[in-house]
């Protein structure tokens, strides 16, 4: 586990230096390998502790389609966020079916929502507040679509690390929020501060390092 981890490392350290230096092709073998790296063990681990129970293939599914997202992105912005998209649902109703078959009701964990609608009215109300900061255009309505998804995710593995005893749980709430941090990052690079190279560094850390919490609770 120490040599994967430290493999993922350089991995995301080649990554955040090929990131932004203009061929695409260098920047998607580190990505895909991160990628490929978190799929494989996560699924691994899942398969060796618990077979094909479906509430695990559920947690697999969104893992998946992380994965396709990742192989995407780098050449389709689009098609990419559809995939996260998907993967964000799975997340969140693997998350609350988690929180609810270890004792949880669902007033425990309905803030989550809260939160998240309150942190979208926000983002609504700037981009009509400043339409010439905030530089959506025709993409407004789908990225809001989408952060209402990856926010809840965000908000609901929070309540993951809040709720639950146990190491496991926490560090795969943990990884959610990085994930939830990494698309609100990505967001403010792509569309409101035209591609500041820092914001892309930091979106790139806060993501894979996300997706390594996940997969690595997974082993615990």
């Amino acid at each position: 586990m120490n040599l994967f981890i430290i493999v993922y490392l350089a991995a995301l350290a080649c990554y955040l230096y090929t990131r932004n230096r203009g061929k695409k092709i260098y920047r998607a073998v580190n990505k895909y390998l991160m990628a490929t790296m978190y799929l494989v063990l996560a699924v691994t681990m899942i398969l060796k502790k618990n077979g094909f129970a479906s509430l695990h293939t559920l947690f697999i599914a969104a893992l998946i389609f992380a994965w396709l997202g990742d192989i995407f992105l780098v050449f389709d912005f689009g098609r990419g966020g559809d995939f996260f998209l998907a993967g964000n649902v799975c997340f969140i109703m693997y998350e609350q079916i988690v929180m609810l078959t270890n004792g949880k009701k669902w007033a425990d964990f309905i803030w989550t929502f809260a939160a998240a609608a309150v942190l979208l009215c926000f983002f609504i109300l700037a981009c009509q507040k400043w339409p010439m900061k905030f530089k959506l255009g025709k993409m407004r309505w789908p990225m809001t679509f989408y952060l209402s998804t990856i926010i809840t995710h965000g908000m609901t593995g929070l309540a993951m690390a809040l709720l639950l005893p146990g190491t496991n749980w926490m560090v795969m709430g943990i990884g959610s929020v990085l994930f939830m941090i990494s698309d609100l990052i990505l967001t403010a690079y792509k569309f409101v501060f035209d591609n500041n190279v820092w914001l892309v560094r930091a979106n790139s850390v806060t993501y894979f390092t996300g997706l390594l919490l996940i997969a690595l609770s997974t082993a615990m």
